[in-house]
């Protein structure tokens, strides 16, 4: 495969498929969605590829350099599975434009670039790109989305300049940036300078994946963002927070380097602290999540949650975190494109994803509440689904490191995602249907594939996650974590084997058992909605009768007088305003020049400073 060349041909066809939009929406459409579907195909046949090597020089030494290895491999894979399905998803949405193709197009081509780049400077270059196509993407449906859309982009920021200052860092140090010979040369610098180097990755990785304390972009990302294009924004573009935390602890490699500094339980510090901000994101984003009334944002508070979990796998290192994080990132990007794949759906027919505007749609999508449902089921980690592995093999190197605070932190996780996810279930499809959607049909055939395509990969990675884990086992040996045991069904580990056929089995028997116990039981009468009472007394109005709103109020008032990190950070904002007011108001009408000079002189401090 000529990694270069696809690359190339995607950027060629973005204006392309713009000016095809210009004359013809779904022509571009279809021929987008082709595109992505032959790329993934490409992919899926160059599995076997160990190592490849490509460039392209841009000027004098300048060059983008780009590398398959396992790693690349299987990330850019899931990229574009998941990218290649939204296209067919999006084919029957109302808001087509021509900008959205182009946008599209570019985002994919960027994301493929950035997981296959081999050095840092044709990592920045393509997630740049990505980052700022996302912010015009978000700003296309809503009219209030400019907020939002700002917030990421300034979150990004602080993320990309943090990165790029340790690129330059590292190429003044040693002259390179290719992955491997800047992972060689690390090992024999001082320890202030790998602590630098961790330090300003790790704000990258946090910036960009989403987790605390740099968490405030998503829930408003999310939720204004297009309905269609969220399942990529959430399912794969935060992955390259992830990958470049799990490059920076690999590279270093952390543990091994800062094994002389203070531990925690043999976790040096500097991973454990890391770890920790993983466990905070896990409680905050479940908190959160719980919290919320409209389904969007609900979700987007459980990738912070689930981000927290990619940082505290890869920050405590081992054999089991390390390959139950790579895991978790398939599981993730397959469940979390699901469950906004779903939610679209739902938009597409009834407008809205505010809980108490919606319910008793199960009969009516029943394909929406299906693909739903088992892809909150992975995201909770309970078996059968592929989201309960990646979960047992992060247990299984907490409770072998014995890190207290780590394990309730995922185990609260766990815990706390059955409450959340439990009311859009609740919320959107259980329940009483409203009047207003009798009519409601299922969601278009193009919008249903891809939701039970992943929902099968969901299933079929959860019966057997052998056959994702054998491959994960190759990572983990080129990068020296060390491999795990694994058979047809089963998966040895510390506490002991894991036989997903045997579990699958026994819920599919109870499953039977139950369903017989229904059958046999006397049948339910189905009433209207407004054919009942409360309190000896009809009610008129149908809202009355949604107990998902405000479902949790008595563990939501728990929380409602914790300090808010979005107020904290409003309100410096304002104050930064305030402060540029007043400089404005003091020199700008007397003295533009100065103003001008006061400016400059401020960047020259600061461009000093940072020198």
């Amino acid at each position: 495969m000529e990694l270069t060349g696809l690359l190339l041909a995607m950027v060629v066809a973005s204006p392309v498929l713009y000016l095809l939009a210009k004359m013809s929406k779904m022509l571009a459409y279809v021929l987008l969605m082709i595109e992505e579907i032959a790329i993934f195909g490409i992919l899926l046949l160059n599995k076997g590829v160990v190592s490849q090597y490509e460039w392209v020089e841009l000027f004098g030494n300048l060059k983008l350099n780009f590398s398959i290895t396992p790693l690349s491999w299987f990330l850019g894979t899931i990229v574009m599975l998941v990218i290649a399905l939204t296209t067919l998803f999006m084919l029957p949405i109302k808001h087509k434009s021509a900008i959205k193709v182009f946008l599209f197009n570019i985002i994919s081509a960027a994301a493929l670039g950035a997981f296959f780049a081999a050095d840092f400077f044709t990592l920045l270059i393509f997630v740049e790109i990505m980052t700022w196509a996302t912010l015009i993407m978000i700003v296309q449906d809503r009219k209030y989305s400019w907020k939002e859309a700002l917030k990421y982009v300034a979150t990004g920021a602080v993320g990309s300049y943090s990165f790029m200052y340790a690129v330059f860092m590292l190429y003044k140090k040693f002259g390179t940036l290719e992955y491997s010979a800047v992972g060689q040369a690390l090992s024999d610098t001082s320890s202030a300078f790998q602590i630098t180097i961790y330090v300003l990755f790790g704000v990258m990785a946090l910036a960009k994946s989403g987790a605390f304390p740099l968490h405030i972009w998503r829930r408003g990302a999310y939720s204004e963002s297009p309905d269609e294009f969220t399942p990529v924004f959430a399912g794969v573009l935060s992955k390259i927070g992830d990958y470049v935390f799990f490059l920076t602890v690999i590279l270093l490699p952390s543990v091994e380097l800062f094994a002389n500094m203070p531990a925690l339980r043999g976790v040096p510090l500097p991973n454990y602290i890391m770890a920790a901000l993983g466990g905070i994101s896990i409680i905050l984003g479940t908190v959160l999540a719980i919290r919320q009334e409209d389904a969007k944002k609900l979700m987007a508070y459980s990738s912070v949650a689930n981000s927290g979990y990619f940082f505290l796998a890869f920050g405590i290192g081992g054999t089991y975190a390390t390959i139950g994080g790579l895991m978790h990132i398939l599981n993730h990007a397959l469940a979390t494109a699901a469950v906004f794949m779903a939610f679209a759906a739902v938009i597409y027919r009834t407008g809205t994803t505010e809980l108490h505007k919606l319910g008793g749609l199960i009969f009516k999508m029943p394909f929406t509440f299906i693909a739903y449902l088992v892809g909150i089921i992975s995201l909770a980690g309970i078996p059968p689904t592929s989201g309960f592995v990646s979960k047992w093999l992060i247990y299984q190197q907490l409770v072998r490191d014995g890190l207290p605070f780590l394990g309730f932190a995922a185990f609260f996780g766990s815990i706390g995602s059955f409450m959340y996810v439990f009311k859009p279930l609740t919320g959107i499809f259980l329940g009483q249907l409203k009047p207003e959607h009798r009519e409601v049909k299922e969601a278009p055939l193009p919008m249903v594939i891809p939701m039970m395509l992943l929902t099968l990969l969901t299933v079929f990675w959860g019966i057997l996650p052998s056959n994702a884990i054998a491959y994960i086992n190759k990572i983990a040996e080129q990068v020296g974590t060390g491999t795990i045991e694994v058979t047809f069904s089963k998966i040895v580990a510390m506490t002991g084997e894991w036989d997903s056929v045997v579990v699958t089995t026994v819920f599919f028997v109870g499953f039977v058992i139950a369903l017989i116990i229904f059958m046999m039981g006397k049948k339910a009468k189905q009433v209207e909605l407004m054919d009942t009472y409360t309190g000896g007394e009809f009610i008129y109005t149908a809202e009355l009768y949604h107990f998902v709103y405000k479902m949790y109020r008595p563990f939501d008032r728990m929380f409602e007088n914790w300090p808010s990190m979005e107020d904290w950070l409003s309100s410096l904002s304002d104050k930064i305003k305030e402060f540029g007011a007043l400089l404005r108001t003091l020199f700008y009408p007397k003295s533009p020049q100065g103003y001008v000079a006061l400016g400059m002189l401020t960047l020259l401090v600061a461009f000093w400073w940072l020198r």
